[in-house]
């Protein structure tokens, strides 16, 4: 059997791996198009900060150690440029000696992986100071045009995963300004809910970046970029991460079955409509685990899965097809970030009936030195409680906590059953309940009825209809407080609550929610069952007031 794989970065040159750990008698060439094979894809950013030294440490792989240790043909500078599917042969173009040759396959592996957007509205992207952030010769292209140029002011188009990281990045060397597009109709790390951006955008505020909003960029000139209001902004080096598509082409004109979105479109086996070609990575859409729905998802992790199965099934070895749920991490400066699973609106497309909730929490026990805050959201099935995904962030662990709630998503676990589940601690780790058990808690408090809970979006645009009360103390409220609200600092309710109406709709609110949550309980017992309590309290409704500029906070 003779395997052919166009692309040897994380998809390719893991399945190429792994297929050769499986069978030794199988011939396999694998091509790309580009200097390196199989770098630290997800490491580069690092190399711009100087926290990876040496770029050669980013290459895992090279075509002589695939060769000497797995025995495998793997060119660089090679690129498939065609796919003749009936005589089962593609065409290579030599980049070094511009020759162009056929090789012949028994099965072909697609995993050219992406590449990046670059929207025709926009002009200069042929300047010679503008780059992306895609393999390690663009970031040593970057880091070299840096110290060769003196660059002072830096400018990212992008708002997502590559402009954060690389913002961070360039941000750990002295003297560089950096300013950072949010294009019109796009939002700040988009796969994040609104409830939790506001975090994310003051830490990148606070971290000198200038965050430019509601414009899109239409020039790139040597000098400046253009926005489409007329504004100019100047610029010495532009750093383009406006997104990714999949690297399909090669596909399309061999005639094979595209999705809409123009990635290849594969069965649950990762075969496409040609019955000896397959494809992986993030050319492809992989099925969901949750929705069961094919879904976008370009992360490492899965790229390797799909990899490792297709070894397997091209062995007739025994293996299930994987789906998945997405879990990532993401550090922006000093901040913290993960998720996993479905967030609101792929929870509203998939049509699924689901609650939310959030909390504030610490990472260990608040006495502890090094104990920072964290900010969680969980995501649930509104009739069962079937847990559907989970976010957070924070300047203390939060990768921990995300990743235990990902393991009880691919084990169709509740919020109750997270509630249940028994974490270590100590109080250097964790706090007696971790973190995960509180929120599960609150969960299964507002899912069971025992707490009701309003959103900000909706005490936003419903604020009239509430008797608004703060219970931070009375400075807290004097500096700042949401709109209408009224001072309830200090107030015993088991003694007195009295004042409080009945016959309308009562939030609550303080810094963190605890306080708003054991009060609510506490007036229930009393006979009120017109207590609501802000989800998040006012951590998190000033963030999403600031996000969103709602101007719903009065302030001193």
């Amino acid at each position: 059997m003779k395997v052919v794989i166009v692309g040897a970065v994380a998809g390719g040159a893991t399945f190429a791996a792994n297929l050769r750990r499986l069978d030794e008698t199988c011939e396999i060439v694998m091509f790309e198009k580009d200097r390196d094979l199989s770098f630290g894809n997800c490491e580069i950013p690092y190399y711009l900060s100087y926290e990876i030294k040496n770029s050669s440490s980013l290459i895992n792989r090279t075509p002589e150690s695939f060769l000497k240790g797995y025995n495998i043909k793997a060119k660089r500078y090679h690129e498939v440029i065609s796919i003749n599917r009936k005589e089962k042969y593609v065409e290579v173009l030599d980049k070094e000696n511009n020759t162009i040759f056929n090789e012949t396959y028994d099965y072909l592996i697609l995993a050219p992986g992406s590449k990046e957007n670059r929207p025709s509205s926009i002009s200069g992207y042929d300047n010679p100071h503008v780059f992306s952030v895609k393999n390690v010769v663009d970031v040593e292209k970057i880091r070299s045009y840096i110290e060769e140029e003196k660059v002072k002011n830096v400018f990212i188009a992008g708002g997502g995963f590559v402009a954060i990281e690389t913002a961070e990045s360039i941000h750990k060397l002295k003297n560089i300004n950096i300013s950072m597009l949010i294009r019109k109709n796009t939002s700040l790390l988009s796969i994040i809910d609104m409830d939790l951006k506001g975090f994310i955008k003051e830490n990148i505020k606070e971290n000198d970046v200038n965050i430019i909003e509601g414009k899109s960029l239409v020039e790139i000139d040597k000098n400046f970029v253009k926005f489409d209001d007329g504004s100019e902004e100047n610029v010495d080096l532009v750093i383009l991460a406006l997104g990714a598509r999949p690297y399909s082409d090669l596909a399309k004109n061999a005639g094979l079955n595209l999705e809409e979105d123009g990635s290849i479109s594969v069965d649950d086996n990762f075969r496409t409509s040609d019955e000896a070609i397959f494809a992986i990575g993030d050319v492809i859409n992989p099925i969901n685990f949750i929705t069961k729905e094919k879904t976008k998802l370009n992360l490492a992790w899965p790229a390797h899965r799909q990899a490792k199965f297709l070894a397997k099934y091209l062995l007739d070895k025994k293996a299930n097809p994987p789906e998945f749920i997405g879990t990532f991490a993401l550090r922006s400066f000093d901040l913290n970030i993960a998720m996993t699973g479905l967030n609101e609106k792929s929870l509203e497309e998939a049509g699924f009936s689901y609650e939310s909730t959030l909390i504030s929490h610490r990472d260990s026990v608040a006495i502890m030195p090094d104990s920072k805050p964290i900010y969680l959201k969980i995501l649930f099935d509104k009739n069962d409680g079937t847990i559907y995904g989970a976010q957070g962030l924070g300047y203390g662990v939060v990768d921990k906590r995300i990743d235990v709630i990902a393991s009880m998503i691919k084990r169709k676990a509740t919020i109750y059953d997270l509630y249940d589940l028994e974490l270590a601690y100590q109080p250097l780790y964790s706090t007696v309940e971790d973190a995960t058990n509180i929120l599960a808690n609150q969960a299964i408090n507002i899912f069971e009825g025992k707490l009701k809970a309003i959103k900000i979006k909706d005490l936003i645009e419903n604020y009239k209809g509430y008797e608004i009360y703060d219970l931070r103390d009375k400075n807290s409220y004097e500096k700042a407080h949401i709109k209408t609200a009224k001072s309830l600092a200090g107030i015993n309710f088991r003694d007195d609550h009295s004042f409080l109406p009945r016959d309308k709709k009562i939030v609550l609110y303080d810094t963190n929610g605890g306080k708003s949550s054991n009060t609510a309980k506490l007036l229930a017992n009393y006979g009120f069952d017109n207590i609501y309590i802000l989800d998040g309290s006012f951590v998190f409704f000033e963030k999403y007031d600031k996000m969103a500029k709602t101007n719903m906070i009065d302030k001193k």
